[in-house]
């Protein structure tokens, strides 16, 4: 922690991708308990849905398997500083453990460092920045905040005290914020960030969510990253750009450039595109996900992959020797950046170690159909192929898919204003 902070956060990632934890005298996060064992902290945090009410089908986790203990050890590397509360303030994201030591199966973090691991056996590492959408409300209203013009300076001067204060918390924090646009219906901002590692992809990526709310507070707005708020506009993504680095710093992609068979570009493509109908439950985590992913809204709603063409959901960027990559515009602002890039990363390991390698046509024709709802995309991840939970982990699987049930019967029990003025 540096010298003369104040006050620190101790943060992890929940299911649903929201920051938990608690604020601690720096002290703590420095005592030799906190970085060999970690701070106590509970799993009911980890069993629990978007509205913080106890997922009671979870039987080994959580409130019906009595709360139990988690540890939560530091992770150095993650510390920065929290500007929205005070000058003095920092944060830093830990790594959950169980009390015996062990990793904690189910911690999002978690699962992302187990499936780089994996990843590294290829002799690779990934580089990955999030492409957020969000929209910008008045605060306590469903108001938008700005005019709906697409790459237009005037919605941007609409909330330029906001976009100010958000720079300054991004340039605090070291988010590598580069780019603030306005997009396609009212309110609707998109923003870049440069590449990231691996993990620092992952924390970014939430960091820089948390971030946007914060200076939206500051200025009485509302900054909302549901995939779909509102009816027949446009919804709002988080399209993943990525590529991988070989161990000599190549990017793997590069021979892709001036070869179109390149057998990289054909193993990595269709392993993405093969277990996107499975993942697509991690890419599209909600209900209101799948409201996003209509045509015509650049959503994909097949398992498409192609050059440099914004309506397949695995677009490839082929642009030099270091710059070439991948852009995954599948999933939504709502979903885990964690659990998305160890999706993202794990259908892409597959891919390396298949023994069948798909011809570039074939590639280029494949267009399933992918899932369109909760329930389908449920369906599809109960028949997803076994070696995703070697990679992922078996309980973890079993974990998600519990939290995601719970949703399709929290949807189902509840009546909407839609059906009360169309049925009464």
């Amino acid at each position: 922690m540096p010298a003369g902070a104040g006050s620190a956060a101790l943060l992890f990632p929940d299911i649903n991708g929201n920051l938990r934890g608690k604020l601690v005298v720096p002290s703590e996060l420095e005592s030799e308990s906190a970085r060999t064992v970690g701070l106590p902290t509970t799993d009911l945090l980890l069993a629990v849905d978007p509205v913080d009410e106890p997922i009671t089908t979870l039987t080994d986790i959580g409130i019906t398997a009595g709360s139990k203990d988690l540890l939560l050890k530091p992770d150095t590397a993650s510390v920065r500083r929290m500007p929205w509360l005070n000058d003095d303030a920092y944060l830093v994201l830990g790594d959950l453990h169980n009390t015996d030591g062990s990793t904690c199966e189910v911690s999002p973090r978690g699962v992302l460092r187990r499936t780089l691991t994996a990843l590294s056996e290829c002799g690779l590492q990934i580089m990955a920045a999030f492409e957020f959408e969000f929209r910008l409300f008045r605060a306590g209203s469903w108001e938008p905040a700005t005019s709906g013009l697409s790459y237009s300076m005037a919605p941007l001067a609409q909330v330029a005290d906001f976009i100010a204060t958000f720079h300054s918390y991004a340039e605090a924090m070291r988010l590598g914020l580069s780019v603030v646009h306005s997009e396609g219906a009212p309110g609707l901002i998109e923003v870049n960030v440069d590449p990231a590692v691996g993990l620092d992809a992952a924390d970014v990526a939430v960091l820089l969510r948390t971030a946007a709310a914060e200076a939206a507070r500051r200025h009485d707005l509302r900054a909302c990253f549901m995939s779909k708020p509102v009816a027949r506009e446009e919804g709002s993504s988080a399209h993943v750009h990525f590529s991988f680095w070989n161990e000599e710093g190549d990017n793997a992609l590069r021979g892709a450039v001036d070869d179109v068979d390149d057998e990289f570009y054909r193993r990595c493509a269709a392993g993405i595109v093969q277990h996107l109908p499975a993942m697509s439950v991690i890419y599209n985590p909600t209900i209101n996900s799948f409201k996003r992913l209509v045509p015509g809204y650049f959503a994909p709603v097949t398992a498409g992959c192609g050059p440099d063409d914004r309506s397949f959901a695995l677009r490839a960027l082929l642009r030099g020797p270091r710059s070439s990559r991948f852009e995954l515009r599948r999933p939504g602002a709502d979903c885990n950046p964690y659990l998305t890039l160890a999706a993202l990363a794990a259908s892409a390991y597959l891919g390396l170690v298949d023994t069948v390698v798909p011809p570039r046509d074939e590639l280029d024709r494949h267009d399933a159909p992918l899932p369109n709802s909760l329930e389908s995309a449920v369906c599809e991840f109960r028949r997803r192929d076994s070696r995703l939970d070697d990679i992922l982990g078996a309980r973890f699987c079993r974990h998600y898919l519990h939290t995601r049930e719970w949703e399709l019967h929290a949807w189902q029990d509840a009546v909407s204003d839609w059906e009360r003025q169309r049925y009464a």
